[in-house]
């Protein structure tokens, strides 16, 4: 459908044509941010180290009083 149709002057099948085709182009926006997103996710699971915290077994633990105020 061209963009600078008047809606008044479509017919019913062109406007539901125009809805339809308006709503898989979102669909399709949606589904490639979507998967961008897990790409970049999966991508920086796979380049960053393991986040924890790892203490040797005879290690002390000092925790310092936080200053009043």
């Amino acid at each position: 459908m061209h963009a600078s149709r008047d809606p008044e002057t479509m017919t019913p099948s062109e406007r539901d044509a125009e809805v339809a085709s308006i709503f898989a182009q979102g669909v399709i926006r949606a589904v490639r941010l979507a998967r961008s997103r897990s790409t970049r996710d999966i991508e920086a699971e796979e380049e960053s180290p393991p986040a924890r915290l790892e203490l040797l077994p005879h290690a002390g633990l000092s925790v310092a009083a936080r200053p009043a105020g």
